[in-house]
């Protein structure tokens, strides 16, 4: 659960940040298809053109952002969790792999967790809580899946590549995979149909964002760098995160290279037929040895001929 007496006690330091941040709430609370969250998201990247007018009234600044309708790339919620899915098994998947190859000791002595500091102490416990957390996600959408009577994607085969078996290039990864999912709910919350969904979905989002504070705190850098995180479109997502799913597109469709490949093997089979046509030559050169030996088949042939003449 999020703890809402840390944010609160942080967030009242500035009341503009207060208010920017409810309005981005209940963009996404309401779940209508588009961000109206005023100038919040100017630059979001969901947008394709930006008008923007100002006025001035009593003294104070007031925008007004005219933003094209975003493009709803999701066939319904059962597909949005789906693809939901698929960045928690990615997560889940690269977070075991990674610390079971790794271990403890080599990655609590990597350049930035060798000092002893209480980084230090708690840094592994903790990725293995966040693992737990990504296991878990699994399975909350695997059950609301089938609760909606939708069918979850079986787990994809991944490749992390050295992002498993470096402790520096596991926890960059890490980070930026925390980053890219806490955009995902961001950018998909906004086209959840089923209002029922959009808590759960959020209360994921927010524990995701901690995932991601905390990598970044690893990292020596900021947890929260940012006053609002930019969502990101499906396509952009998997675009990032889709190089570590084996067999699939930026689409996270099947690879056009397996198409591919079953249209090069059909060349192949046209090359084995010269090849049935090249022994038959031989099986014809056979015949006349095949003659020579039974002398009753020379026999037989000039009995022919002498039944023509």
């Amino acid at each position: 659960m999020v703890n809402q007496s840390e944010d609160s006690s942080e967030r009242a330091e500035d009341s503009s940040y207060n208010n920017t941040r409810r309005q981005f709430v209940a963009g996404s609370a309401g779940a209508l298809g588009g961000l109206a969250a005023g100038g919040a998201l100017t630059g979001s990247v969901f947008a394709d053109e930006h008008g923007d007018e100002e006025e001035e009234e009593n003294g104070e600044e007031e925008e007004e952002e005219e933003e094209e309708e975003m493009e709803n790339e999701f066939e319904d919620d059962v597909d949005i969790l789906n693809f939901a899915l698929t960045l928690e098994y990615l997560e889940a998947r690269f977070y075991r792999q990674g610390l079971d190859n790794i271990g403890e000791e080599a990655l609590c002595n990597c350049d930035v967790l060798k000092e002893e500091t209480y980084l230090h102490d708690v840094a592994f416990d903790e990725l293995r809580t966040i693992q737990e957390h990504e296991e878990s996600h699994v399975e909350t959408l695997i059950a609301t899946i089938e609760d909606l009577d939708g069918e979850p994607i079986e787990e994809p085969e991944f490749d992390f590549g050295i992002a498993v078996e470096y402790p520096m290039a596991f926890l960059g990864t890490a980070a930026q995979l925390e980053a890219i999912g806490v955009s995902a709910y961001a950018g998909a919350a906004p086209f959840i149909e089923n209002e029922d969904l959009v808590p759960p979905a959020l209360g994921i989002h927010s524990v995701e964002a901690r995932h991601a504070s905390f990598l970044q705190t690893l990292m020596g850098e900021s947890g929260f760098p940012n006053v609002i995180d930019e969502p990101r479109s499906r396509q952009e997502v998997l675009e990032l995160a889709g190089g570590f799913i084996v067999g699939e597109d930026e689409d996270g469709m099947p690879d056009d290279d397996d198409e591919e490949t079953d249209d090069e093997e059909a060349p192949d089979d046209d090359e084995e037929a010269p090849d049935d046509d090249e022994e038959a030559p031989d099986d014809d050169e056979e015949a006349p040895d095949d003659g020579e030996e039974p002398d009753d088949d020379e026999s037989s042939g000039n009995g022919n001929e002498t039944d023509d003449s």
